[in-house]
């Protein structure tokens, strides 16, 4: 009994080292979800509209030379991103590449948390025109919060948020078990809660 009583004990002290120190290692990072719903949810609170910038700019030869523009534009698309990227700072999460035939102009849709930028390139006159668009710190972290035009390595940390959160749920719930007194109450405070989420969810899809 001593055995089985020590055993537990020190189960109980893993899971609540693990409930503490998921809750500790994801706390910056829920008060940032937190934060971010209010605004995803009331964004007409804010009324910053951001700022608009275009700029022009000469593409030097090693980029013309990338390819034969005219029979392969698409093949030297990366190479003028990359220019732009390492010369210009334009870089982003999602970038989107397409030749117009008729217009015979390269456009680069280069998408970021918070704004865009669109590049045009005339592989004729060698010019690069470049539309800025910037919406602010309130759109940029609305875009994180949704993991849009972030980039794999903010998707890869919100995944590893995600299973640490899990760890902090689970072990919270498996931390309640033990206590006799108090499980009843807690165990319906979750169910009321459960119930109050699938009902805002059921009004939610209503009509």
């Amino acid at each position: 009994m001593n055995y089985v009583s020590g055993c537990f004990a020190m189960n109980y002290r893993i899971l609540r080292t693990l409930h503490v120190y998921s809750s500790v290692v994801v706390l910056a990072l829920v008060l940032f979800f937190a934060v971010t719903g209010i605004t995803l949810n009331h964004r007409d609170w804010f009324s910053d509209h951001g700022s608009a910038v275009e700029v022009y700019l000469s593409v030097p030869d090693s980029v013309m030379e990338a390819t034969d523009w005219q029979t392969h534009p698409l093949d030297g698309a990366d190479t003028l991103r990359r220019w732009l990227s390492d010369q210009h700072d334009l870089t982003g999460g999602t970038v989107i590449y397409d030749w117009d035939n008729d217009e015979q102009l390269l456009m680069i849709d280069i998408k970021r948390p918070g704004g865009y930028s669109l590049v045009e390139f005339s592989p004729f006159s060698a010019e690069v025109t470049v539309f800025h668009q910037r919406n602010g710190l309130i759109a940029v972290m609305n875009d994180l919060h949704m993991g849009r035009y972030s980039g794999i390595w903010w998707r890869l940390l919100l995944d590893v948020t995600a299973l640490i959160m899990l760890v902090f749920i689970v072990t919270g719930l498996w931390l309640v078990v033990p206590q006799k007194k108090r499980r009843g109450t807690l165990f319906r405070v979750a169910a009321a809660g459960t119930g109050v989420l699938a009902a805002g969810y059921w009004i939610a899809l209503l009509p």
